[in-house]
């Protein structure tokens, strides 16, 4: 089994490079765009799931904190 480098190992271009679209969805996610119909919670919700697990595999599998 590979050894996985934690994130704070990784150069600062390739943080930027996962990290922040990530960030960036989540903040208009949460800000700009606020669900208002059953269909768009439903979207929401998928987006928001995806972003859930995103940063779990980042928490626990490389550490980042």
């Amino acid at each position: 089994m590979a050894h996985l480098p934690p994130v704070e190992t990784w150069p600062e271009c390739v943080q930027i490079l996962v990290i922040g679209p990530n960030a960036l969805l989540l903040g208009i996610l949460t800000w700009v765009w606020w669900p208002k119909t059953n269909r768009e919670w439903k979207r929401f919700g998928y987006v928001f799931a995806y972003l859930i697990v995103f940063f779990a595999v980042l928490y626990f599998v490389f550490g980042w904190k």
